[in-house]
């Protein structure tokens, strides 16, 4: 059974490419690869070294989920994109309240990921 690859970037930066070669870019700021174009990419909080939006390439139909699309009001989002599942979860720690941070669930492949962002709860 394939299924999907999550490559370290650098720093707290990701790539997860599904075994249907959807990709998925978490927090780009740190490291190279990411000339292969984005369909989905995701920022945890606005600290410049989590949400460098621009340094990935993208497909034209590519989805930014940022940490204010996903948390509104104290009610975590959930999104479904070309059949990956992506739930907002609680993020925080004392240098990133609560109300600005996410963390993601994300599901793809059969497995569930976590992705914590700067957090340590």
């Amino acid at each position: 059974m394939r299924m999907a690859k999550i490559m370290f970037q650098g720093h707290g930066s990701l790539r997860l490419i599904s075994d249907s070669g959807i990709v998925v870019y978490i927090d780009p700021y740190a490291g190279i690869g990411y000339d292969v174009p984005a369909d989905i990419i995701l920022v945890t909080h606005q600290h410049m070294d989590h949400n460098c939006i621009e340094k990935p390439a993208k497909k034209p139909d590519s989805l930014i989920i940022q940490n204010f699309d996903a948390q509104k009001k104290g009610s975590y989002k959930s999104f479904t994109v070309k059949g990956i599942t992506i739930e907002a979860v609680p993020a925080y720690n004392k240098n990133h309240p609560v109300k600005k941070c996410v963390g993601y669930l994300v599901s793809v492949d059969g497995k569930l990921i976590y992705f914590a962002g700067d957090t340590s709860k």
